[in-house]
């Protein structure tokens, strides 16, 4: 009797959800893609106490950074290795919440957390 093999995507899918809590039971979350040098969506409004997800489509590796690339502020850095790599960052408190890419200072995107 053979066992079923399980493909990479669907194994990277297991332990993406898995690693951001989704199995865990936690507010619901919200999801933002990088793909071809842009945070998609570039603006994103949620609720306090969301986990929002960032994959990276690019077959490069990037980083979400919280802040301007004049002015990082610290609450978050992630970095997102290549291609089908994902993080998540946990927004507790209300405000505006600018992030960026290091790598590629132009990639830029806005969160508003109500």
């Amino acid at each position: 009797m053979s066992t079923p093999r399980i493909g990479k995507t669907a194994m990277a899918l297991v332990v993406a959800s898995l690693m951001l809590g989704v199995a865990a039971g936690g507010r619901a979350q919200s999801g933002v893609s990088v793909q071809l040098f842009q945070f998609r969506p570039g603006q994103l409004e949620v609720k306090a106490g969301t986990r929002l997800a960032f994959t990276n489509q690019d077959d490069i590796a990037h980083t979400v950074t919280s802040g301007t690339p004049e002015q990082p502020d610290g609450r978050f850095d992630v970095r997102l290795e290549g291609k089908g790599a994902a993080a998540a960052v946990e927004l507790g408190a209300p405000g505006v919440y600018p992030y960026f890419c290091r790598r590629h200072q132009s990639m830029r995107g806005e969160i508003r957390v109500k």
